[in-house]
């Protein structure tokens, strides 16, 4: 068998074999959409439940303490009280009252706090997922303009077929074969990748699922006490 027939059933069983890999490269390109798909609705899931907890529970339990303690107020400011002792009683409660209070913010704001040394490092963390991106994006043009510079040289005739040896095309063949045992490899990693990323999603979902729930409960919570302040400062009146 001459040196061109060997290269010439080594091309087809690479074409072959390249078949195999477009399938895979395909099939992972369709799952890595699905998972940025499930990545990107559970993000959004995440904000609002943020938005929820926070710009929504977070606000109307705040005001209900301020009631509160308005209410404590009144109810201390017209408490009828004889004497010294009295007196000193409810001038000590207002004292633990306007405490009570101080405290509790003071718990508050060091909640908030941690809670945003969380979110900064999460942007910083979103900061260098953008430049990946722009990198990524990057990459994208440098090899979409060495492929237009290849065919550039093509259609000048700088790459033709009448250039080409023996020697010439047997090295092209195994280094088409080594790309594809190095291509291989990277297919099936990504597709492990991918796999542990949709279980992944799939639990943040279920997770984000409950803590809507939650949150939903929360809040008819903070309604059932807003209607007992509401019922004392009916009273108080």
């Amino acid at each position: 068998m001459s040196k061109s027939e060997e290269n010439k059933l080594a091309i087809a069983k690479n074409r072959k074999t390249i078949f195999g890999i477009e399938a895979q490269v395909m099939a992972n390109k369709a799952l890595v959409y699905q998972s940025r798909s499930m990545i990107e609705e559970n993000r959004l899931m995440i904000m609002s439940n943020y938005s929820a907890a926070f710009m929504g529970n977070r606000q109307l339990a705040n005001a209900n303490t301020d009631e509160i303690f308005g209410n404590r107020a009144a109810i201390l400011k017209g408490m009828e009280a004889n004497g010294d002792v009295q007196e000193n009683y409810v001038n000590a409660q207002t004292n633990k009252s306007a405490l009570d209070f101080l405290r509790h913010r003071s718990s508050l704001n060091s909640s908030v706090l941690k809670i945003s040394e969380k979110m900064a490092a999460i942007n910083s963390q979103l900061v260098e997922i953008n430049q990946e991106i722009m990198e990524a994006n990057k990459s994208i043009v440098e090899f979409n303009g060495a492929q237009i510079a290849a065919n550039a040289d093509m259609i000048s005739g700088s790459l033709s077929a009448s250039s080409a040896t023996t020697e010439s095309n047997a090295a092209m063949i195994a280094g088409n074969s080594a790309a594809m045992v190095d291509l291989s490899g990277n297919v099936s990693a990504n597709k492990s990748t991918i796999d542990d990323l949709l279980v992944k999603s799939a639990s943040n979902a279920a997770s984000l699922m409950k803590n809507k729930n939650e949150i939903n409960e929360r809040r008819k919570a903070i309604m059932e006490n807003r209607a007992g302040i509401a019922a004392n400062k009916a009273k108080i009146g």
